[in-house]
């Protein structure tokens, strides 16, 4: 009955799909066939599938990224509705805490972002195709590709099954796990695949699909909430959050205008001529709907412009004041962050560290200013302000990598472990108001029965969450936070502790889970997490119906000489 009943619903996806497929197919445009979109069944899972033909001109296979990125996102139908690709599936995988990409990106020949792990589809401008896993943490020389798009675990390798995510640094259950997919591969016709598939199914599951499918080779891309698949104007799926990046496909693409960095000389100059004249033709179309006040359009033009021609700094200046216009505070800030970085490759360091002011007075935490300001001062020969800017930067981006330190994520945290519980949520998220007494560097509640004694040289920073406290060594870049959260009666704190670091990507080393006193029941665990920009030690305890967070975080650089301190602010916090 069971199989029959699979049967059925099997036939009835196939027939709807089918039918819905073929009603997109009609209300398309009339275009070549360099690209197109079917549904199909294959070993017992439904599938979206589109196909790119690599052979057809004009075809351009190529990542395309939020307008705050990096460290922003966007919902997947305002990203392709600016980009105008023919289709697009959700791209690498992204951490929750500061929405930055696991894998490299490359796009126009460009390295936009540096992740250092996992496996990578690379594409040449004459549509030539690699896929090669990367050795973790170590910057590859992709001056051939004109497109290379990070993320993993590789699925097919000449033809064969080849996973090994482990040994491609991925240990998160959800990504191992079963889960929504999406995958690209490419067949020995030369035809590229982006699939994505609603079912759960695991990654073996995937391989086996993508082989199906008759690819050869194939990586794994972002699923789960995030899977989305986007063709013709449409949403075949759509994901149940923002995205950071997908891969796109475009048609009608000129040969002129693709390049690499190792074109020769006379080519690139060739190349930079026509995308320059390119740019400036959208540029003073963009002046039409700005003058009328339209904004979306008017963005739209001006990242085209932008994109065009990226040592520009002028097109992102007008850009960024466009969505300062718009109210759109983050993506100005990249756009201010982008002519920073401009600025700063041609030493016009006052210009450049104007920039980069601008940006982070709308985004504290955008990772370019904070990269780019101090290399600034730097260049104007201010070493003092170069310094200070490098630590409170640095405080800046320690604090959005922890977990804790984001409302919205402890939010979600408690909602879905009183969820788990099947119980109703307190109306007060993520936790109770800290409301107790500072004296001499001690932070004491007697209401909530906890103390927190700081380390010399430590103190208070100003905070504006009451469930929360954020510490800081006066001089150095090492940081602690605290948070209290709610937590439902007899939870499992492993299983909170699993929720809390779902989707971070980083390396992390658990230690057993310690109870308290029979009287006092208290459980503890610690959690050790690196990843290249952040070492954190992380301490939870569980208490009645409080989870308490307790994170101690620094650079790679600074682990060594930071943990004495780290030891006596984890012994300074007690349960009263």
């Amino acid at each position: 009955m069971l199989r029959a009943t699979r049967r059925h619903v099997s036939a009835s996806f196939v027939i709807i799909t089918t039918l819905f497929a073929a009603i997109l197919f009609v209300a398309a445009p009339a275009q070549a066939a360099s690209v197109g979109y079917r549904v199909e069944f294959v070993n017992g899972f439904g599938c979206h599938v589109v196909q790119a033909n690599l052979g057809s001109p004009g075809v351009k296979v190529t990542p395309i990224v939020s307008l705050s990125f990096p460290g922003g996102a966007e919902p997947m139908m305002t990203m392709c509705g600016r980009e105008q690709p023919s289709a697009a599936v959700t791209g690498t995988f992204f951490s929750k805490t500061n929405l930055l990409p696991v894998g490299d990106i490359v796009i126009d020949g460009r390295l936009e972002y540096f992740g250092g792990m996992g496996s990578a589809i690379a594409i040449t401008p004459d549509n030539r195709v690699v896929f090669q896993r990367l050795p973790y943490g170590r910057r590859q020389d992709w001056g051939e590709f004109e497109t290379v798009l990070a993320c993993g675990p590789m699925l097919l390798e000449r033809g064969r099954i080849a996973l090994a995510p482990t040994h491609e640094r991925f240990r998160d259950p959800h990504v191992l796990g079963r889960a929504s997919r999406v995958a690209v591969g490419l067949t020995a016709q030369n035809k590229l695949l982006m699939v994505a598939t609603r079912e759960q199914v695991s990654l073996w599951e995937l391989a086996k699909m993508m082989s199906g499918l008759g690819c050869i080779d194939a990586i794994n891309l972002d699923g789960g909430t995030s899977t989305g698949m986007y063709y013709q104007g449409r949403g075949i799926i759509k994901p149940g959050r923002s995205l950071v990046n997908m891969l796109a496909v475009h048609e009608n693409v000129p040969t002129e205008a693709r390049t690499c960095e190792r074109e020769l000389p006379s080519d690139r100059d060739c190349i930079s001529r026509y995308r320059s004249a390119q740019a400036y033709n959208v540029y003073m179309q963009a002046q039409t709907p700005l003058a009328k006040g339209n904004l979306d359009e008017a963005v739209r033009l001006l990242h085209k412009a932008a994109g065009l021609e990226p040592t520009n700094a002028s097109y992102q200046v007008r850009l960024a004041e466009t969505l300062d216009r718009r109210g759109d505070a983050r993506a100005a800030a990249a756009a201010w962050a982008r002519a920073g970085e401009i600025l700063l490759d041609k030493c016009l360091y006052e210009d450049a560290a104007d920039r980069f002011r601008l940006a982070l007075e709308r985004a504290p935490d955008n990772v370019l200013a904070q990269r780019g300001l101090p290399a600034a001062y730097r260049g104007m020969g201010l070493s003092a302000r170069a310094e200070a800017a490098e630590y409170t930067l640095a405080l800046w981006g320690l604090e959005s990598a922890l977990v804790a330190s984001h409302t919205s994520l402890m939010n979600e945290l408690v909602t879905r472990a009183y969820a788990l519980a099947r119980l109703p949520a307190p109306r007060q998220l993520p936790g109770p108001s800290l409301l107790g007494e500072y004296a001499d560097d001690v932070y004491r509640d007697p209401m909530l029965r906890v103390e927190l004694r700081l380390p010399p040289s430590w103190s208070f920073m100003a905070r504006n969450d009451l469930s929360a406290l954020t510490m800081r060594h006066r001089f150095r870049p090492w940081m602690g936070h605290l948070r209290v959260a709610w937590a439902p009666p007899n939870a499992r704190l492993e299983s909170l502790v699993d929720m809390y670091w779902e989707r971070s990507f980083q390396e992390v080393e658990r230690a057993p889970v310690l109870v308290g006193l029979p009287s006092q029941p208290i459980w503890r665990t610690q959690t050790i997490s690196t990843s290249p920009d952040s070492y954190t030690d992380t301490r939870f305890v569980l208490r009645d119906d409080t989870l308490w967070v307790l994170s101690m975080t620094t650079t790679p650089d600074q682990r060594e000489a930071a943990s004495s301190d780290f030891r006596q602010l984890a012994d300074g916090f007690t349960m009263l």
